[in-house]
């Protein structure tokens, strides 16, 4: 009995149970057609929103990318700038420190010079020439 088929009608019973299932799917794809319509054109809403987004998310990116490029450019130069600065004053206190002393080495320098002078003449004998002469 699996094989069995049922058997055709011939009075057209069979020809109205196949235009009833047909008349049933077309009213099942009609009144589905619709709503297949609606979520399509959602779907279609949905990628165009999907990608309006990722646009405007790409575009705020760029934009805080310039914004942090500059601000590290300005940090970079103030930095430059703070440094150089700071080598310049360290320049003029080291060439300050240098002039001080060599004033103070010039100072003892001349006072060992005058010691040595004064050193020179308490060695010579009273009443002596300074240049003595020769013996002839």
């Amino acid at each position: 009995m699996p094989d069995e088929k049922p058997e055709k009608r011939q009075d057209g019973e069979s020809a109205g149970v196949t235009d009833a299932l047909r008349n049933a799917i077309e009213r099942t794809l009609a009144a589905t057609a619709p709503a297949a319509s609606e979520t399509r054109e959602r779907a279609e809403e949905l990628v165009e929103e999907i990608s309006r987004r990722g646009q405007e998310a790409r575009d705020e990116i760029a934009r805080r990318g310039q914004v942090a490029g500059a601000e590290i450019a300005r940090r970079g130069h103030e930095a430059r700038e703070a440094v150089s600065k700071r080598s310049n004053e360290a320049g003029s206190e080291v060439r300050g420190q240098l002039d001080a002393l060599e004033r103070r080495l010039a100072a003892i320098e001349d006072l060992l010079r005058r010691g040595a002078g004064r050193q020179d003449q308490s060695n010579q004998p009273q009443g002596s020439d300074s240049n003595p002469k020769p013996k002839s």
